[in-house]
């Protein structure tokens, strides 16, 4: 007969009053007692819950019966009803081990540790070996958390109680120009920093990853001379993707598993990091726990990667640990909350601690459905259902394919710190924060604004959870990788366009009930790279030594970090006396001349007209061989040339632009097929006034690399403008089609030196023009390389779309200028000798440290205004005690 049967033949026997010619509390009573804690222990609780309820009716004084009536209400959690039982039995007998035990597992599970302690130290002077007391009481140092999560916001610990603390926070990224990420900065440069930061008026900090320890001592330092005014800290935990988008993978958990401890530890000042390629290292002793708000756990997560591994573990939808669950999720949902409980447990363990926690996500993982965001396969679908031949899916991530959903986690009362949700959000992509019709009608305070309508949105998915903008702004580069309806594209801003924009944005997310923004970043960083550049940064590892002031992942900084100016001066009119001091590649007997010198980031020239200001200027740019290229102007205008040009500067009173000869083009472009029902479907995003870049044109096109790359002699005097694509042709889930748009990025913009390309001054008949290195298909102007096949490239394999150094950067010494001029009617090779042409050899110097400065950008005050003076403003005090 089986232990559940033995039971139950027990209980029904003592139930029916068989039983009844012993007195109640009688033998069987203690037969079927110690039955049923078998029962329990061999997780068969409904039959121990109903063993043990018959005793303790049969005997109602039965410790041991209700003892066993309290471990199962614990076991299902209902933790109200263990402590009345395990209570009434220490009322009656106080010395009952298992009953005190009881209460310490409750006041553990409810983070009360003071109790806990407490029922575990008596519980060992009764019973000095008791297991149970002896694991739990190490772990019951006094939980502290310096910061909590309640309701939608954040509060931080202060000497008066807990106090609302919202979050004016700004992104540090540390690798100066010319180093890689992981190479840090001194402490020296940390403590100038992190003094600005405050004196911002930001009030938190978020790391990505690992600093190296003088970091956290400079913060220390910085937090205990301002205990009114500290800046907290807000850490992440670095994760690569695992491989093959395994997230099982044992061996790549156990490294994850590694660095959440780590952060940990050294946060405390307790860690010790041996030398790891790519990661900071040392000896971690400065405790910056007590200013440390939050965890923000992995990256920007690849929707291919998350589709893959939900795809292999189908059925994983729910998981529960001692301080989170999550119920109807998916795979990666559950990953993450276990990694975030990874992270709790051991922070508790070690330091009895806590503090809030999330994970990364944006809005390209958002749990929100995106009618105008269809998957690539579905977009195949559409186009095929509309008639459209052959359409292939675009290599653009599935923007609303998969989701993460912060709000499916759960705390347990074991985590009083609580959890919230971390996203980054920027108002130019994905291209549903410009297309979704909900989006583009919102209104915030300052106007329409697609942006706030979003945020109202995924506020409201998350109306139970503190959600927290960890990434947000646009950047000041001089080109754009997207285009945004009311001009808040991905890049083309003047420095205090951005600064007006983040600070909207910034005011925005307050109103939307977040739980505060985090702006990024505090500077540019030169090692990034856009979708626009990235497959022309040849060497890649050489991107960080020069500024490609056309990309916009470059130009994000709160500081700017800029080439270190060789001419002294904000403007040309106070520049124009140095550029004297540079020798003229050319110059003739009226005054004219053409001077130039390189930095970090473009080709300067200064064009000296002389006695008169010319109707038109080409200045030709031959890059590579002398024997191929354009050997006319554009439209074939003027002298002929005596060296093929790949490029051409063309200056009139109206404007500047670059044009180049159709081999030097980096794309071509390709006119999409469509049936004849399709042609009054095309919907054109709308541009606010004012918000149309040069050259702005759509339609239905795609694009792909203008490769190989071989210059060959022509004298045609046909040119190509620099147009690219920012936002692709899409069609919507409701078929609503969306036409390709696009700018013409080489009509240059007249402003001084940080927001555009050109200055004139007509009066002293000069213009100074800055081209920068992109332009002029330089893949690195460190080691003087640029953008061509060799003469003799052969592919057997066909062209594959792809660039590598070997095949396709070619070292030169320097770039060959030629110029010609319109005046009064008529043309001249420049300088004025007649027909013939002087040919100038332009070299400058390679490099491997570049010359840079730090620069404040016109934002910094910007949000020092908004941060110290709005409603949201920081919450400062705190000592996290």
């Amino acid at each position: 007969m089986g232990r559940a049967s033995v039971v139950f033949l027990l209980a029904t026997l003592l139930g029916a009053g068989i039983a009844r010619a012993q007195e109640g509390c009688g033998y069987l009573v203690d037969v079927l007692v110690d039955s049923a804690w078998m029962a329990y222990r061999a997780g068969e609780i409904t039959v121990a819950t109903e063993a043990f309820t018959v005793a303790s009716t049969r005997c109602p004084t039965h410790s041991g019966a209700r003892t066993g009536l309290g471990y199962a209400a614990l076991r299902r959690n209902q933790l109200g009803e263990a402590r009345t039982w395990f209570e009434g039995v220490l009322a009656d007998e106080p010395d009952v081990v298992d009953a005190l035990v009881g209460i310490g597992l409750i006041a553990w599970r409810e983070a009360d540790h003071a109790a806990a302690r407490t029922a575990f130290e008596r519980t060992l002077a009764i019973d000095p070996a008791n297991a149970e007391a002896r694991s739990y009481l190490p772990r019951l140092a006094p939980l502290t958390y310096p910061a909590r999560v309640s309701g939608d916001r954040f509060e931080v610990r202060t000497d008066e109680g807990w106090t609302p603390f919202y979050v004016n926070g700004v992104n540090l990224g540390a690798a100066v120009p010319g180093r890689f990420p992981s190479q840090f900065p001194d402490s020296a440069v940390y403590a100038r920093w992190i003094a600005a930061i405050g004196e911002m008026g930001a009030n938190t900090i978020r790391l990505y990853t690992i600093h190296p320890p003088h970091f956290y001592q400079v913060l220390r330092e910085y937090n205990l001379a301002h205990p009114d005014r500290p800046l907290w800290l807000l850490h992440g935990v670095w994760i690569e993707l695992p491989p093959d988008d395994d997230y099982d993978d044992l061996e790549w958990n156990q490294e994850v598993d590694d660095e959440i401890r780590r952060v940990v530890d050294l946060v405390h000042g307790r860690a010790r990091i041996e030398p790891r390629r790519g990661h900071a290292s040392g000896r971690y002793q400065a405790d910056v726990s007590r200013w440390t708000l939050a965890y923000v756990v992995g990256r920007e997560w690849e929707p291919h990667s998350v589709a893959v591994y939900n795809e292999r573990q189908p059925d994983t939808s729910a998981w529960s640990g001692r301080f989170l669950r999550l119920e109807g999720g998916t795979a990666m949902d559950v990953w993450l909350a276990a990694k975030c409980e990874t992270m709790i447990a051991h922070e508790m363990t070690t330091y009895g601690a806590q503090r809030p926690i999330a994970y990364t996500n944006w809005p390209t993982l958002d749990p929100l459905t995106h009618p105008t965001e269809p998957t690539a396969q579905e977009e195949v679908q559409l186009r095929v259902a509309l008639g459209e031949p052959s359409p292939t899916a675009t290599a653009e991530y599935d923007n609303d394919g998969v989701t993460l959903d912060p709000s499916l986690v759960r705390t347990t009362f074991s985590f009083p710190a609580g959890y919230f949700a971390a996203y980054h959000v920027y108002p130019y992509y994905p291209d549903f924060m410009v297309l979704d019709p909900g989006y583009a009608a919102a209104y915030s305070a300052e106007g329409p604004s697609s942006y706030f309508g979003y945020l109202v949105d995924l506020k409201s998915h998350h109306d139970d959870l503190p959600v927290l903008v960890a990434e947000y702004g646009v950047p000041a580069s001089l080109g754009i990788a997207h285009l945004h309806p009311d001009g808040w594209h991905h890049g083309g801003h003047t420095e205090q366009a951005m600064a007006d924009l983040d600070v909207r944005m910034t005011r925005e997310i307050a109103a939307a009930g977040m739980a505060g923004g985090v702006v990024f970043a505090w500077i540019d960083e030169w090692f990034k790279k856009s979708w626009l550049f990235n497959d022309f940064l040849l060497p890649a590892e050489r991107n960080r030594l020069w500024l490609n002031t056309l990309d916009p992942e470059q130009a994000y900084g709160v500081v700017a970090m800029e080439p270190e100016p060789r001419l002294p001066g904000e403007s040309l009119a106070e520049r124009l006396g140095e550029w004297q001091t540079i020798e003229p590649l050319y110059a003739d007997s009226t005054g004219a001349g053409l001077r130039a010198f390189a930095d970090e980031a473009a080709v300067w020239l200064l064009f000296e007209a002389g006695d008169g200001q010319p109707e038109d200027l080409f200045i030709g740019f031959d890059v590579i061989r002398a024997d191929a290229g354009s050997f006319s102007w554009p439209g074939r205008r003027g002298p002929i040339l005596p060296v093929g040009v790949e490029l051409v500067l063309h200056a009139t009173a109206e404007g500047v632009r670059l044009l180049a000869d159709p081999a030097a083009s980096l794309f071509r472009y390709l006119p999409i097929e469509v049936g004849p029902a399709a042609e009054e479907r095309l919907q054109v995003m709308p541009l606010a006034e004012g918000s149309e870049p040069p050259g702005f044109f759509s339609g239905r096109l795609i694009w792909e690399m203008n490769a190989p790359f071989l210059s060959a002699p022509r004298s045609d005097g046909q040119f190509d403008s620099l147009r690219v694509i920012t936002n692709r042709r899409r069609v919507g889930r409701d078929t609503t089609e969306y036409a390709t748009i696009g700018y013409d990025r080489g009509v240059l913009r007249s402003a001084p030196v940080a927001d555009g390309f050109w200055e004139s001054l007509p009066d002293a008949g000069v213009i100074e023009i800055r081209i920068p290195w992109a332009f002029l298909n330089v893949t690195d102007p460190s080691s003087r390389r640029v953008l061509q096949h060799a003469p003799d490239w052969v592919n057997d394999g066909g062209w594959i779309g792809t660039l590598s150094e070997e095949e396709a950067a070619q070292p030169v010494t320097g770039i060959r200028v030629v110029a010609a001029v319109q005046s009064k009617g008529a043309w001249y090779a420049w300088p004025r000798s007649g027909s013939s042409f002087d040919v100038a050899e332009f070299s400058w110097r390679a490099w491997n440290e570049p010359l840079w400065r730090e620069r404040r950008r016109p934002v910094f005050d910007a949000l020092r205004k908004v941060f110290e003076g709005s409603s949201n403003s920081p919450v400062h005090s705190g000592n996290g005690r």
